[in-house]
């Protein structure tokens, strides 16, 4: 389990791609195929017996120029009875799972570009052949980036994850369902079908793209370990619904949460509690 999910890390060429394939709403139309291509940088930023935690990121813009973007991160732990379950409006519910339905499982913890909650499910790693292939349990999630920007018909993902190890990388399938759950409705718009394809790449000419990633990362990978573990103590103590407001005079946590980030890249000293003080101000 421990080897496939190291062998996630890499410099890759990546390609996302959703497709909606199946309404089920009647009257609903299928929006038009999504895809994407980029280039990410994935980095193990902890790697300890029961935990494993990567960080993804992003490289957008020009060639000769690019600029770094933290992306997502994924928290896999071993063992671990607990999950959460997105109820929309930004609140997500603990999940506490017992031990006959937490043996031999790792959690896979989703985190958002300011390392606040995205998703966070339970699933097995089979290995057979010459591959290992993780699939989770049903899980919820907020709307993707593709779709919030654009759309309000609908309010949360049910999906399943599925992560296979190839022999050029990995995958991240995903089946989703688009679901309404508001003014007493609680319908599906869709299925949808999702294929993130991460291609390794090893030659040294282009690895170099990533050397602007590596040099964020180094810069900036102690002010997001704190902020990571700030969200991981308020995800692992919780016994309440998590909730956070999406704006505070005008501004988003994530916003707020990059301003930090910024100061702390300068040299200014950003330590825990203010960290803490900034999410204690979004949170319910």
């Amino acid at each position: 389990d421990r080897e496939a999910i190291l062998s996630m890390a890499g410099a890759y060429k990546v390609t996302f791609t959703f497709e909606e394939t199946t309404p089920l709403k009647e009257g609903y139309e299928l929006y038009e195929p999504y895809q994407s291509k980029a280039y990410e940088l994935v980095k193990v930023v902890e790697n300890s017996e029961d935990r494993i935690i990567l960080q993804h990121l992003l490289l957008v813009g020009k060639k000769d120029k690019p600029h770094v973007i933290k992306h997502w991160g994924q928290i896999w732990e071993y063992e671990d009875p607990n999950s959460l379950e997105f109820k929309g409006q930004n609140t997500w519910q603990p999940v506490q799972h017992t031990p006959a339905e937490t043996k031999g499982t790792w959690t896979q913890f989703v985190t958002q570009v300011d390392d606040s909650p995205r998703y966070k499910a339970q699933g097995h790693w089979d290995h057979q052949g010459n591959t290992s292939i993780w699939t989770s349990k049903l899980s919820t999630r907020p709307l993707p980036r593709r779709d919030y920007t654009k759309r309000t018909d609908y309010d949360l993902l049910v999906v399943t994850n599925t992560h296979v190890i190839t022999p050029q990388g990995w995958t991240h399938q995903q089946d989703n369902r688009k679901l309404v759950n508001r003014d007493g409705q609680n319908q599906f718009l869709c299925v949808e079908k999702g294929l993130n394809t991460y291609d390794r790449m090893t030659d040294p000419e282009n690895l170099k793209r990533f050397d602007v990633a590596e040099a964020y990362w180094a810069k900036n990978h102690q002010f997001w370990a704190t902020v990571r573990d700030a969200w991981l103590a308020i995800v692992s103590n919780a016994k309440e619904p998590i909730h956070y407001q999406k704006k505070i005079d005008g501004k988003r946590l994530m916003s707020r949460m990059h301003a930090l980030a910024k100061e702390s890249s300068k040299g200014n000293e950003v330590g825990r509690s203010q960290v803490n003080q900034l999410l204690a101000q979004y949170l319910e």
